[in-house]
Protein backbone atom coordinates (compact mmCIF):
# COMPACT_ATOMS: atom_id res chain seq x y z
CA UNK A 1 0.00 0.00 0.00
CA UNK A 2 2.97 2.75 0.90
CA UNK A 3 4.49 1.69 -2.81
CA UNK A 4 1.06 2.53 -4.27
CA UNK A 5 0.74 5.77 -2.32
CA UNK A 6 4.09 6.92 -3.37
CA UNK A 7 3.60 5.65 -6.96
CA UNK A 8 0.77 8.05 -6.48
CA UNK A 9 2.49 10.82 -5.20
CA UNK A 10 5.00 11.19 -7.50
CA UNK A 11 2.26 10.77 -10.54
CA UNK A 12 0.57 13.86 -9.31
CA UNK A 13 4.24 15.80 -9.23
CA UNK A 14 4.87 15.01 -12.65
CA UNK A 15 1.13 16.18 -13.66
CA UNK A 16 1.92 19.63 -11.98
CA UNK A 17 4.86 20.36 -14.01
CA UNK A 18 3.19 19.25 -17.17
CA UNK A 19 0.30 21.54 -16.04
CA UNK A 20 2.68 24.25 -15.67
CA UNK A 21 4.72 23.99 -18.08
CA UNK A 22 2.37 23.67 -20.59
CA UNK A 23 0.55 26.31 -19.30
CA UNK A 24 2.83 28.60 -19.70
CA UNK A 25 3.90 27.45 -23.28
CA UNK A 26 0.25 28.04 -24.33
CA UNK A 27 0.41 31.97 -21.95
CA UNK A 28 3.95 32.39 -23.88
CA UNK A 29 2.05 31.86 -26.87
CA UNK A 30 -1.19 33.49 -26.51
CA UNK A 31 0.68 37.32 -25.91
CA UNK A 32 2.57 36.83 -28.90
CA UNK A 33 -0.56 37.80 -31.23
CA UNK A 34 -2.37 40.24 -31.36
CA UNK A 35 -5.63 39.41 -31.76
CA UNK A 36 -8.03 38.50 -29.58
CA UNK A 37 -7.82 39.56 -25.60
CA UNK A 38 -5.28 37.26 -23.71
CA UNK A 39 -6.02 38.14 -20.43
CA UNK A 40 -8.85 35.93 -19.41
CA UNK A 41 -7.30 32.79 -19.92
CA UNK A 42 -4.27 34.51 -18.69
CA UNK A 43 -6.07 34.46 -15.76
CA UNK A 44 -7.31 30.87 -15.94
CA UNK A 45 -3.49 29.77 -16.44
CA UNK A 46 -2.56 32.05 -12.84
CA UNK A 47 -5.25 30.50 -10.72
CA UNK A 48 -3.97 26.85 -12.05
CA UNK A 49 -0.32 27.89 -11.96
CA UNK A 50 -0.54 28.94 -8.15
CA UNK A 51 -2.69 25.39 -7.37
CA UNK A 52 -0.10 22.98 -9.49
CA UNK A 53 2.44 24.63 -7.48
CA UNK A 54 0.63 24.28 -4.25
CA UNK A 55 0.54 20.25 -5.37
CA UNK A 56 4.15 20.51 -6.51
CA UNK A 57 5.32 21.41 -3.17
CA UNK A 58 3.53 19.59 -1.51
CA UNK A 59 4.09 16.41 -3.35
CA UNK A 60 7.77 17.76 -3.41
CA UNK A 61 8.12 17.29 0.72
CA UNK A 62 6.11 14.12 0.42
CA UNK A 63 8.90 12.76 -2.18
CA UNK A 64 11.39 13.75 0.01
CA UNK A 65 10.14 12.23 2.75
CA UNK A 66 10.36 9.06 1.42
CA UNK A 67 13.78 9.43 0.11
CA UNK A 68 15.34 10.84 3.36
CA UNK A 69 16.95 14.78 3.69
CA UNK A 70 20.44 14.66 2.24
CA UNK A 71 23.29 15.83 3.49
CA UNK A 72 24.24 19.43 2.04
CA UNK A 73 27.83 17.91 1.31
CA UNK A 74 26.45 15.22 -0.96
CA UNK A 75 26.26 16.38 -4.89
CA UNK A 76 22.44 15.10 -4.25
CA UNK A 77 22.13 17.37 -1.40
CA UNK A 78 24.07 20.30 -3.49
CA UNK A 79 21.44 19.55 -6.66
CA UNK A 80 18.42 19.74 -4.59
CA UNK A 81 19.75 23.35 -3.15
CA UNK A 82 20.17 24.62 -6.00
CA UNK A 83 16.58 23.52 -7.51
CA UNK A 84 14.74 24.87 -4.17
CA UNK A 85 17.12 28.30 -5.49
CA UNK A 86 15.67 28.10 -8.73
CA UNK A 87 12.36 27.10 -7.48
CA UNK A 88 12.02 30.54 -4.88
CA UNK A 89 13.26 32.73 -7.38
CA UNK A 90 10.42 31.07 -9.87
CA UNK A 91 8.34 31.98 -6.91
CA UNK A 92 9.04 35.57 -6.35
CA UNK A 93 9.31 36.11 -10.92
CA UNK A 94 5.37 34.24 -10.89
CA UNK A 95 4.02 36.77 -7.88
CA UNK A 96 5.21 39.29 -9.94
CA UNK A 97 3.64 37.67 -13.05
CA UNK A 98 0.38 37.36 -11.12
CA UNK A 99 0.15 40.54 -9.78
CA UNK A 100 0.88 42.21 -13.40
CA UNK A 101 -1.97 40.24 -14.90
CA UNK A 102 -4.50 41.38 -12.06
CA UNK A 103 -3.16 44.85 -12.70
CA UNK A 104 -3.93 45.02 -16.29
CA UNK A 105 -6.94 43.42 -16.59
CA UNK A 106 -8.37 46.26 -13.57
CA UNK A 107 -6.83 48.65 -16.42
CA UNK A 108 -9.16 50.66 -18.52
CA UNK A 109 -6.78 50.66 -21.61
CA UNK A 110 -6.69 46.65 -21.87
CA UNK A 111 -3.74 45.21 -22.55
CA UNK A 112 -1.24 47.22 -24.72
CA UNK A 113 1.51 46.44 -26.57
CA UNK A 114 4.35 47.52 -24.32
CA UNK A 115 2.57 45.52 -21.60
CA UNK A 116 1.80 42.90 -23.79
CA UNK A 117 5.52 42.78 -24.28
CA UNK A 118 6.71 42.67 -20.70
CA UNK A 119 4.07 40.12 -20.13
CA UNK A 120 5.42 37.71 -22.64
CA UNK A 121 8.94 38.48 -21.06
CA UNK A 122 7.73 37.40 -17.48
CA UNK A 123 6.05 34.51 -18.76
CA UNK A 124 9.23 33.31 -21.07
CA UNK A 125 11.10 33.51 -17.55
CA UNK A 126 8.34 31.44 -16.29
CA UNK A 127 8.88 29.05 -18.78
CA UNK A 128 12.66 28.77 -18.65
CA UNK A 129 12.42 28.54 -15.13
CA UNK A 130 10.68 25.76 -15.06
CA UNK A 131 12.63 24.02 -17.73
CA UNK A 132 15.64 24.19 -15.54
CA UNK A 133 13.64 22.93 -12.74
CA UNK A 134 12.78 19.78 -14.55
CA UNK A 135 16.32 19.35 -15.89
CA UNK A 136 17.50 19.38 -12.22
CA UNK A 137 14.85 16.92 -11.21
CA UNK A 138 15.91 14.54 -13.82
CA UNK A 139 19.48 14.82 -12.51
CA UNK A 140 18.23 14.36 -9.13
CA UNK A 141 16.05 11.10 -9.85
CA UNK A 142 18.75 9.96 -12.19
CA UNK A 143 22.08 10.92 -11.58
Amino acid sequence: MASALHLLVRLAHVLGMAALLGGVGVAWLLLRGDDADPLPALRRYERLFWGALGVMIATGVGNLGALGPPGPETRWGTVLTVKLAVVTGLVVVSAVRSLAVERLEAAPSGLASPARDRLRALYAVTGWGLGLTVALAEVLAHG
